[in-house]
């Protein structure tokens, strides 16, 4: 079975939403706040309910909500609300670590409780397990009317992680540990979660439904088995709340909502968003504006290309060995050949989710996604310095350890990319792409010759020096703009950079017969980059190409077990 990267959909951040999703939590010890039980709802006993008196918090996980009352939107017959709750850790932690030894492999999760310097690990049950992405069905979203009508439910993975975290506790760490997302690609090895002692991770509340209804009732619980496995009482697995409704249109531009409520397309991860958006979101994209996409993953259209990390430009903190010292004095170069502790190790996978299209000029090509990843045990740092008015930058590689810049060198260079989806500096030493004959033999190579390192997916977040939360590291990757002197792109240690190869940076299959190749992509080819070992570089992805000009087809067999191009819910 396949996996993605997923975090919670995207929260509704418009209009007069975002006031309400600021409420805070309710004291640190606060109960779930709920209407009285009804027909379309768990009993009393069952379900979390509000109290005047706020009694000190048991130990463990709680869903703390932020609201009583959720605010929806409506729009053109739908209603899209976002509930306001979390899952709170009083006193203890969790971390959550999910893991396989091969791609086609399955995925032991274990939880680890921590209290102060002890901890306790158990292995969750297969059962409840739903690959790298969190528990399977361990949360059950349900849309009502206030008379107990079910409009619309389903059943969710439970993923705590969360991109959004709140602070329960003053005992908390100053900053949350745990990264931000669950599940990987198809050869993510494993992920870290968790929710960390003192703080909270949002639940994934969002939902959309079709409905002119007003009173509504929004109703989250978390299963049986996925609740005692966590540790969760009976009495707080379910949480109702009231929902009020605004017709967007009565106090907004209409043309203007769809985008609004629906939020941006994603850059970077796959989200459970991107996996539902239907056709219907796509229509109300046309209505209201659509925006151009950015290579958010292979399902991406013509022009699609870096998928961009979310999480890499934002403040925060972060606890691992590549967070540099603030103020720093910085290195001169030097041709001295780096310590092995400062150097990272560059992993090819192979190319995955292949296929064939033809492009904008009739070219018959061949698609692919690639990935290169950094095994550690020191992040790939590469800066880009300005010399004139050209747009090339010479580059260097700087090295690392626990933190602290402790030497650099002169590695490549930089360019500034002038065409469509890019505008942006890339590195020009990173990778190639080629398809060979079985033999080795090159046939032709990729367009695709430069590269803006980002973290956009983790790879084995086990690793020694791994870097939980890239976005924290203070190591931030940035492509630049036209104007810019200087840059800084990063690979993490446990992370891979992935490129959506489309168009021109696809293979170009004109007079290139029927047959077997493979695809051959290799990191650090040049061996400008200073790496550990340069004996994983390589990967090679057998395919098997058809048809005739104008209809070229492409066949590529399972790799260790595992057919990357069969939609996951199709395995």
């Amino acid at each position: 079975m396949t996996t993605r990267t997923t975090r919670p959909a995207p929260r509704l951040l418009t209009m007069g939403v975002a006031a309400t999703l600021a409420l805070g939590l309710l004291g640190e010890g606060a109960a779930a706040d709920v209407l009285a039980a009804s027909a379309a709802t768990p009993s009393a006993t069952a379900t979390t309910t509000a109290t005047s008196a706020r009694p000190a918090t048991p130990r463990g996980l709680r869903i703390a909500p932020a609201a009583e009352t959720v605010t929806a939107y409506a729009y053109d017959g739908y209603v899209y609300l976002d509930s306001p709750a979390w899952l709170a850790a009083y006193d203890e932690g969790y971390e959550f670590r999910a893991e396989r030894a091969r791609p086609s492999g399955p995925v032991t999760l274990t939880k680890t409780v921590i209290r102060g310097k002890k901890r306790t690990t158990t292995t969750a049950p297969a059962s409840i397990v739903d690959g790298l992405d969190g528990f399977r069905k361990g949360l059950s979203v349900q849309v009502a009317t206030a008379q107990g009508t079910v409009l619309a439910k389903e059943t969710r993975t439970l993923c705590l992680g969360g991109s959004e975290r709140q602070r329960v506790q003053p005992t908390g760490r100053t900053e949350p540990v745990y990264p931000e997302f669950c599940g990987g690609n198809w050869f993510t090895r494993s992920t870290v979660s968790g929710v960390e002692q003192g703080w909270a991770a949002r639940i994934d509340g969002y939902f959309e439904v079709q409905t002119t209804r007003k009173d509504l009732v929004l109703t989250m619980s978390i299963s049986k088995p996925v609740a005692e496995f966590l540790g969760i009482p009976a009495g707080n697995r379910t949480l109702r709340q009231k929902v009020t409704v605004e017709d967007e249109c009565e106090l907004f531009e209409c043309g203007e909502v769809a985008d609004q409520l629906l939020g941006e397309p994603a850059e970077g991860f796959s989200t459970q968003a991107d996996d539902a958006r239907t056709d219907r979101a796509q229509a109300l994209r046309a209505q209201g504006g659509a925006h151009g996409t950015h290579g958010a993953g292979p399902d991406a259209g013509p022009g699609a290309g870096h998928r961009v990390n979310l999480f890499t430009l934002r403040d925060g903190g972060q606890q691992h060995g590549d967070h540099p010292a603030l103020g720093q004095a910085g290195t001169a170069p030097s041709s001295r050949r780096p310590a092995r502790d400062t150097l990272p190790d560059l992993v090819s996978a192979p190319a995955w989710q292949i296929g064939t299209e033809v492009d904008e000029a009739g070219t018959d090509r061949l698609t692919f996604n690639a990935n290169e990843w950094n095994a550690g045990p020191a992040p790939l740092v590469v800066e880009g310095y300005r010399q004139g008015a050209a747009e090339v930058m010479d580059a260097y590689q700087f090295f690392y350890r626990d933190g602290k810049e402790v030497g650099s060198t002169r590695t490549g260079s930089m360019k500034y990319h002038d065409a469509p989806e890019h505008d942006h500096w890339h590195f020009l030493d990173f990778a190639s792409y080629e398809l060979v004959r079985p033999n080795g033999r090159l046939v032709t190579t990729s367009g695709k010759q430069s590269w803006c390192l980002a973290p956009t997916d983790p790879v084995d977040l086990s690793v020694p020096g791994a870097a939980w939360r890239p976005e924290a590291t203070g190591l931030d990757s940035t492509c630049g703009d036209r104007s810019a002197l200087w840059l800084r792109e990063v690979l993490p240690v446990g992370w891979g950079d992935t490129y959506n190869q489309t168009q021109t940076q696809a293979f170009d299959l004109t007079g290139v017969p029927n047959g077997t190749y493979r695809i051959r992509i290799t990191a650090n080819p040049n061996g400008t980059l200073h790496e550990r070992t340069r004996s994983n570089n390589v990967s090679l992805r057998t395919v098997v190409l058809g048809g005739r000009p104008g209809a070229r087809t492409v066949q590529v067999p399972p790799y260790q077990g595992v057919d990357t191009e069969v939609p996951e819910e199709d395995q």
